[in-house]
């Protein structure tokens, strides 16, 4: 598959397929062309699917691996420092390429190196995972995330290449595959709620191990979404900010529970609160409301209480009081400016802003949340009763 994606004035060419590494290598070194060196930013993790692409290019370019732990705590402006650092000791130059191949937070901090690195240098996205492959590599912004909050320092740079082999999203942990799949859920709820028979087939096909037959399908929901909204508004300023939706409880969440809460996961979990919040305040009716349960539970998160009780509220608060869309809509201190739906597909807007983006007490997205964490899926609770009794 072959899509061009308009990212930030520039057709990007988006190229994907299933058992399809070794033609991958090929692109990317031929995208490469006549860099002097490679910057190979990696995944320790994904070393078996990286170390053909690594071949490939290592045939007729020099290359330069770097290989990260990708955690959250990891995604600092030190570790784009280091890799900088590291660079420029190994002779890169700004004719050189950026390759970033893993998953959301590789891509971010091999997107910011490549912008920040002599002022820009090329950059390829290889992503790994569902978020990145579907989601996060479809944008300019590259960010990573400082003390206060996440992603609150970075800039906008487009790639000059995307490409994945979707068999390599299949060696994603179950449990992982099937929460980073929020991002998707998301775009459904937010963007293109006529797509809901075709997410809740492909994620059925994910619980029953048939991921080869629905991974296409989640790649059309991610990237047709976007495209539209990235065509008109590039730097996700404006009306794209709706692809923020669940993500400011999903970020504090994230960052709160130290790692232990991976992103789609707690993007699943900000959904239903950003739910919640817009049905109390007289705008998603239940039906819609219920709609976020019904396919969020297809996700088949572990337990909400177990998950989100364990997160110490104080910090939770502290983080949404620094939220990245902190400054577009004046908000009063105790307020955090967040997307809301008022039906499925439908999202608020505040004023003549041209926002998407509504103010909300920190208390209300706080009681939203407690009721999030009592919620137990119906086809599930069976389960978890019979288990606690044996």
């Amino acid at each position: 598959m072959k899509q061009q994606i308009p990212l930030d004035g520039h057709d990007v060419p988006y190229m994907c397929g299933i058992d399809c590494a070794d033609s991958v290598a090929e692109l990317v070194a031929a995208s490469a062309g006549a860099a002097d060196s490679v910057l190979f930013v990696m995944d320790g993790a994904v070393a078996s699917h990286a170390a053909p692409v690594i071949s490939r290019l290592s045939e007729h370019l020099r290359t330069e691996t770097v290989q990260v732990v990708a955690t959250e705590s990891n995604k600092t402006l030190s570790l784009v420092g280091d890799i900088a650092e590291f660079a420029v000791s190994r002779g890169v130059t700004r004719g050189s390429v950026v390759v970033g191949m893993g998953g959301g937070m590789v891509g971010n901090v091999a997107g910011l190196t490549a912008a920040l690195l002599f002022r820009g240098t090329r950059l390829i996205h290889l992503p790994t995972t569902p978020v990145a492959a579907f989601d996060s590599v479809v944008s300019v912004k590259q960010a990573v995330n400082l003390r206060g909050g996440k992603n609150l320092s970075g800039t906008y740079y487009a790639p000059s290449l995307i490409a994945c082999d979707l068999r390599w999203l299949e060696t994603v942990p179950p449990e992982q595959l099937r929460t980073g799949l929020s991002e998707m859920v998301k775009n459904v709820l937010a963007v293109i709620p006529e797509q809901w028979d075709t997410l809740m087939h492909a994620l059925a096909a994910v619980s029953e191990g048939r991921t080869t037959e629905a991974l296409p399908h989640l790649f059309d929901i991610g990237v047709t979404a976007k495209v539209p909204f990235l065509g008109r508004d590039p730097r996700e300023r404006k009306e794209a900010l709706v692809f923020e939706y669940g993500h400011t409880m999903g970020h504090a969440l994230e960052l709160a529970s130290r790692g232990a809460m991976k992103h789609g996961e707690a993007v699943a979990w900000g959904m239903l609160v950003a739910a919640e919040v817009s049905h109390r305040l007289g705008f998603l009716t239940g039906e819609d409301l219920r709609s976020h349960y019904r396919i969020i539970d297809r996700l088949e998160l572990p337990p909400a209480r177990a998950r989100i009780g364990a997160i110490d509220p104080m910090a939770l608060e502290a983080l949404l009081s620094t939220d990245n869309k902190r400054g577009y809509l004046r908000c009063a201190d105790d307020e955090v400016a967040m997307v809301l739906l008022q039906s499925l597909g439908n999202p608020l807007v505040t004023g003549g802003s041209g926002y998407p983006l509504v103010p909300v007490r920190r208390g209300t997205l706080m009681s939203a949340l407690h009721t999030v964490t009592e919620h137990i899926p119906e086809e599930r609770s069976a389960r978890w009763k019979k288990s606690s009794l044996s």
